[in-house]
Formats: structure tokens, sequence, C-alpha cells
């Protein structure tokens, strides 16, 4: 479902007064709508396979002319209580700060330095609407083998200043994970950024309709322009031409510009420069652990006459195995290093309207749980407010609906509706931005990433406490409703909350909010470990089983089984404050905090009232974050703010010059 579209569906049903149809236009994508790319990146520690396995299927559409000789191998997560004027000035407040700010978070990135490569044109477009799928460059195709691949994009790192800037910032990003982890992150980065710059130049050498790729002398001539344009471009940096050289020296001879190679000023080949390795007799080991580094100074090239093509000297075995990366797809290790099967990628900036749909699927995902899950709420409720009387969960609805009747079982609907309506539309979107806030604005980059389970805690803590000011009233009128049917069951939301406001003439409004600071505290832990524990889960299984993500029934499914585990253990963390919030809503008197409602709590009913209900709560969350996660993926998914909507990946027009 395309999202212009999305949005004026949400917002007629739900806000019709939110986004304007300048908003919606404003979603489209200013690149084409093709087929969807898949994020990736190389791992150095896959598992080598056959290269055989990874040739595409013959057809006239995929049909190249190849080499006779084998040189290239293939390509390849006590408060005190508010007055209204105060909880009115807090919410705009917030506005003027966060919306302001989450407008500055979502834009493009003003510094790229990738937009300044001097190959092409280089840009980050959505992948959804990117201009080419990852399976359009057969992997049969010999056109730009993954050593010349991977060694340009070395010597892009190396002589191209915004490739250099590139890679430094990715120096920076990873400077504080362990080494291992840091290692793993740069292979990874370095093996999709080859996959861009070998995708940009099969597309340039290719031609518009892929035709070039038959010719012989069309793919020469392309590569001898390409060769033009690298000397043009850096042959004036002390040992560049050599390395331009060596490179084109690892195409197949049958594309070998040999007529420029031959050419090139002989003093200019015997050039050399720095960045070459500290022991020219470490290669290549240390080129797995310094993506800058290029062929040392001993390697020249030596033209063939029998051959008419230029070779490496002394030889150097450029191996290409075909491995497997973290996420499933195959890759391949290259002398020079992996080269993925997936381009580089990043996560979208969010807009205004992303956050807007985000709130919708999850105002829509957490009232349609709940709404499914009353009657456990119902019988976890009976058992916190009357201890002793009800021996399980299976007991305790067996009698409610018993004595009361099966509508009984449906007590505080209204109030659970409305209230987890509030929830999802403000915990979602706020956790979001919060965390990419956090992350991106107030955080750096290497801190926010080497902390990123910190922060994902703060953002899921400080959401919940956004989502805490609209339910804290709901709550309290559903947990009355629940424990005391005979009084407010017929008074609906509205009239229960009139009630309890007029119990406490002092405090009038304010005393539906007694509950707050016992509600907040359980929102705050139950929310952050609901968010991290979610996010860890998917990547753990993610992980074991890579090929889940890539069918969207498999990936709900992991959104079901993760929800469900964060869930449980969010219950375990959060089950204290919960049964205080159950007793402090319980008592007329109102003005009872946190603090002081639990030690009246343990004085009257000792240690274990804390974990009363524990089991029945653990069976409740678990279903009910199971419900919310997988429902908020699907509306998510609905609405077209999922998956490679939020992704962009980066593309490259080779424009020789």
């Amino acid at each position: 479902m395309k999202r212009p579209y999305a949005i004026r569906t949400a917002v007629h049903l739900f806000l019709p007064t939110l986004l304007s149809k300048n908003a919606a236009h404003s979603l489209r994508s200013s690149c084409p709508r093709r087929a969807p790319l898949w994020r990736g990146g190389a791992d150095w520690s896959g598992r080598a396979g056959s290269v055989n396995h990874y040739l595409s299927p013959s057809s006239e559409e995929n049909e190249v002319l190849l080499p006779d000789n084998n040189d290239a191998g293939l390509p390849p997560s006590q408060a005190p209580l508010l007055s209204r004027r105060s909880v009115l000035v807090a919410f705009a407040a917030a506005s003027l700060i966060l919306f302001p700010a989450l407008e500055s978070s979502s834009g493009a990135t003003a510094d790229d330095p990738l937009g300044e490569l001097s190959l092409g044109t280089a840009t980050w477009c959505d992948a959804a609407y990117a201009s080419q799928p990852s399976s359009s460059i057969p992997l049969s195709a010999r056109i730009v083998p993954p050593s010349f691949a991977t060694y340009l994009s070395r010597f892009l790192l190396h002589y191209d200043e915004g490739a250099s800037a590139w890679w430094d910032d990715q120096a920076d990003l990873y400077s504080l994970l362990p080494s291992n982890d840091a290692k793993k992150r740069e292979g990874k980065s370095f093996g999709s950024y080859a996959s861009s710059i070998q995708k940009g130049l099969y597309s340039y050498i290719s031609g518009v309709d892929g035709s070039d790729i038959r010719s012989y002398e069309k793919v020469r001539d392309k590569y001898s322009a390409l060769l033009t344009s690298l000397s043009d471009k850096y042959g004036n940096k002390p040992g560049a031409i050599r390395d331009i050289a060596l490179l084109f020296a690892m195409l197949p001879a049958v594309y070998q510009p040999t007529d420029l190679l031959l050419k090139i000023n002989k003093t200019a080949l015997k050039a050399t420069g720095m960045n070459k390795g500290i022991n020219e007799d470490s290669f290549p080991p240390n080129y797995q652990s310094d993506f800058t580094l290029l062929l040392p100074n001993m390697y020249q090239v030596l033209y063939n006459q029998s051959t008419k093509s230029f070779n490496i000297t002394p030889n150097i075995n450029l191996f290409e195995i075909v491995i497997e990366e973290d996420s499933g797809s195959p890759a391949i290790a290259t002398t020079f290093g992996p080269l993925s099967s997936q381009p580089l990628s990043r996560e979208r900036r969010l807009s205004l309207d992303v956050y807007v749909l985000l709130g919708i699927s999850g105002g829509l995902g957490c009232a349609s749980t709940h709404a499914l899950v009353i009657p456990l709420d119902v019988v976890k409720t009976r058992l916190q407010t009357n201890p002793g009387r009800y021996e399980s969960i299976l007991d305790g609805a067996m009698k409610i609906a018993s004595d009361e009747g099966l509508g009984a079982m449906l007590l505080g609907t209204q109030a659970t509706i409305v209230g987890y309506l509030w929830y999802g539309v403000s915990v979602y979107p706020s956790y979001a931005f919060l965390k990419r806030y956090i992350g991106e604005e107030l955080l750096s980059s290497a801190f926010a990433l080497a902390h990123s389970n910190d922060v994902a805690l703060v953002a899921g803590a400080l959401a919940s406490v956004i989502a805490s000011l609209g339910l804290t009233p709901a709550e309290a009128c559903r947990i009355r409703t629940v424990a005391q049917p005979e009084i407010y069951r017929d008074k609906g939301l509205l009239g229960t909350l009139k009630v309890i406001a007029s119990e406490n003439k002092e405090l009038g409004w304010k005393n539906v909010y007694s509950g707050l600071p016992s509600l907040m505290t359980r929102q705050v832990v139950f929310g952050s470990v609901k968010f991290l524990s979610f996010e860890r889960a998917s990547d753990a299984i993610f992980a074991q089983w890579p090929e889940l993500r890539y069918t969207t029934y498999t990936a709900l499914g992991v959104s079901l089984v993760a929800g469900g585990i964060a869930g449980v253990l969010s219950s375990i963390v959060s089950q204290p404050a919960d049964s205080v919030l159950t007793y402090v809503a319980n008592r007329s008197s109102g003005g009872l905090g946190i603090l002081d409602g639990a030690k009246m709590m343990l004085q009257e009913e000792g240690l274990e009232s804390l974990f009363r209900g524990l089991g029945s709560r653990s069976v409740w969350a678990g279903c009910i974050i199971a419900g919310q996660f997988l429902l908020y993926d699907v509306f998510r998914a609905y609405f077209g703010i999922s998956g490679n909507d939020l992704t962009q990946v980066f593309e490259l027009v080779v424009i020789p010059k």
C-alpha cells in the first residue's frame, strides 16, 4: 500500500483534521517505483560454499559473454499531583520542544561524505523506490569481477576525499565498541559499500538496456573510459597511477583496456605511494584488519606478449570464495575484502507523517489486543483485589461467570479500549522518536551505539511516562468497575470518572490521578523492559534463522514470539508496582502515594502480596504484548512504514569524466 494513500485512509478514519493534502503529498519519493532492495552487509566469518550454487539460471535476459579464462571468478534494538493548568502547560511545552526537534531529526543528513564520491552521482534512495533490485546483476556474470570491485573500493577509500571521509566516520562510529565487534561491523560496512560500487559499475558497463555486455568491444570501451576518468581525477596523487594499473590488471584479458595501459608513463607506473602496510611480507593477512590498505609497493604490472594482457607480478592469488552473511544472503570473500550481495543501506530519518502512522498503528494494535483479553484481565484484577477467593485463573473465571453471568467477563470494556487506544497512540511513536533523538541529538553516535541497550531503556521509560498521563484515569475506572461492578458497572467511563472526582472535595478531578505514581512506576519499568527485550529477542531469533526475515508471514511470526517473550519478562520485573497500583486504586481516600501504599500493603498483607497474581499477569502480558507487536507490525505494513519503507540504499551512477 502506497504511503500517501495509507495516510489519507488513516486520517479519514481516525484523525480527520490532523494532516493536510500537502503533508500526504510530500511523502512521495523522488525515486522511481521499482522492486525493493533488502538490507545487508558482508561478514568475514561467513561459511564458504560452492560458487556454482549461486549461478543464475540460464536465460536470454541473463546471458553474457564470458572470457575463456577463469582468473576473475564469479561476482557474487512518588510524584506530586498535577493541576489541570500544569498538565496543559506540560503538554504545550512538550509540543514546542519535541515537534521542532522531531522535524530537525527527521530531515536528510546535513553532511553526507559519500555524496561527494568523485566516481559518479551518488544518492541515498528509499529502498522501496530504489532503481535497481539486488537480483538484477546476474551472478554468473564476470563483467565486474569481485576482486576488481573490492580493490576499487579500497582505492576510493584511500584516494577519494568523499569515500575517505565516510570511512573515517565509520571508524569513529565503531570506536567505543569491543575490538572484535568493531572489526565485524567494519567488514559488513565495507562489503555493502563495495556492493554498491559493483552495482553502479555494472549498470554503467551494461548500458541502458543491458545489451552492451554482449560485446567484448563495448565492455572494453567502457573500462577504457573508466580508466581515463580515474587517471584524470586521481593521477596527480603519489602512487595512484600504479594502483590504477594494478586495478585494471585484475580484469579478464578480453576486458582489459590494454591500449591505454600500454600508453601509461613507465615512471608513473613505478611511482610508489603511502598506505601500503608496515610490512610487505604481512600481505595478505593485514588486509582483513585494515580496509584502506592497498597492494604493497613490491607489486607491479607486467605486459604479457603471449596473452596480450597485463598481469600482476609477483603473482597474487585473487581468491573469490562464496560465504554466507549473518542475514543469510550469499556474499563473496575476496583477497581485498568481503563483497556483499546487498548494497549499503541505512535507516531513513522519520518525518511527522510517519510518526502519526506509527501512533495509529500502535493505537489500533493495543486497543485490539487488550479488547481480546478483557476476560483474562478481569480475572487478573479480581485475583489481586480479592485475595484468597479464587484458587487459580480457571477457577476465578468459572466462579465469576457462574455468580455474575458471562457479561461480568467483559467488565471495564469501555475504559480498557479508551485507555489503551491512548497508550498505543502515545507510547509507540514516542519510543521511536525518543530513541532516535537521544541517539542522534543528545549523544554522540559512537556513544549511542556502544550503549544501545541503555538508550532503548531510557527511551522506553520516557515514552511510558507520556503514555501514563492518559492511561491513569482510564485504568482507575477499569479497576473500580471490575472490583465493584455493583457500584460502577452502569455508570460507564465518564460516570465513574465523576464519582472518583467527587470522593475528595479538596482534590476534585485530581483524585483520578491518585494512582499516577504507582502506575507510572509500573509502566516505566514495564515499558522500558518491553521494548528492549522485544528488540533483543527479535535480533536473537533472526541471528539464528536469518531466512525468517524475508517472508512476511515468518517475520510476523517472529514479532509474535518475541512479543510474548517481552511480555513475560516485563511482567515479572514490574509485578510489585502493578500490585501496589491495584491496592492504591482501591483506596477511596485518595492522595495515597506509591511509597505509602507499598508500606501499608506490606504491613497489612505481607511481602507475598507484591507478587500476588504473578502467574495470571505473566500469561496476560505474554499474550497481550505478543498481540500488540504482531498487530503493530501488521498495521505498519498496511500503512507502508515498515521494512524497506524506512530504509534507504546507497546508489551510484558511474559517470566517467
